[in-house]
């Protein structure tokens, strides 16, 4: 087996295969390599043309499938056409600056847990539990998913809806709580309550 020289035209050849799709195993098989020092050749090539690895490669290839299509493509030939439509839509996605996974839904889920009082640390672990598991996979989805991902994801909030009602964490469900509560109990009994009343008619 070759060990890794940093030979430049070697590098070239491991991404020049790795653009046609092949997996590092077969890679490292075709060119007589260990799998690690063709991943180290690869990362060598890739780091020559852009420090994104997986983003430059996949506009690379983006750009030569592109250029194939085009002669069909401007002649008029209609399959050829749509496909260079869906090459220039994935290329804006790939292009596009990755989103900042902020998790505000878990923040605010975890606030909304350490803040309630009728919470216990111990019964209602697995309750604030799932509650995060959903926050955060919203989260994720929102921040690195698309159109069809992003509207999955928010099929979730219903479920964390519920979460937050077992908590006492929304107004409605405060509300239906403070309007089960009963009322104090009485200090006096009917018969102090009738001779009250009586004596308010006496005096009038």
């Amino acid at each position: 087996m070759k060990k890794l020289t940093g030979d430049a035209e070697l590098a070239q050849k491991v991404l020049n295969l790795r653009r046609g799709g092949l997996h590092f195993d077969v890679i490292a098989d075709q060119l007589n390599l260990t799998i690690p020092t063709a991943r180290a050749l690869f990362d060598q090539a890739m780091g020559e043309h852009d420090p994104e690895f997986q983003r430059a490669l996949e506009t690379d290839r983006l750009d030569r499938l592109h250029a194939s299509l085009w002669p069909r493509a401007v002649k008029g030939e209609l399959d050829a056409v749509d496909r260079v439509l869906r090459i220039s839509e994935r290329r804006e996605r790939v292009a596009a600056v990755p989103k900042v996974n902020e998790h505000s839904l878990r923040k605010a889920f975890d606030q909304s847990a350490t803040t309630s009082a009728e919470l216990n640390p111990g019964w209602d672990a697995a309750l604030v539990e799932a509650g995060r598991k959903i926050a955060d996979r919203v989260d994720e989805a929102v921040s690195t998913g698309e159109g069809q991902e992003v509207t999955k994801a928010l099929y979730l909030i219903p479920h964390l809806n519920n979460v937050l009602r077992e908590m006492l964490a929304t107004p409605a469900s405060r509300a239906a709580t403070a309007d089960k509560t009963p009322p104090p109990p009485r200090t006096e009994g009917k018969l102090a309550q009738l001779r009250a009343i009586q004596g308010a008619r006496k005096s009038s």
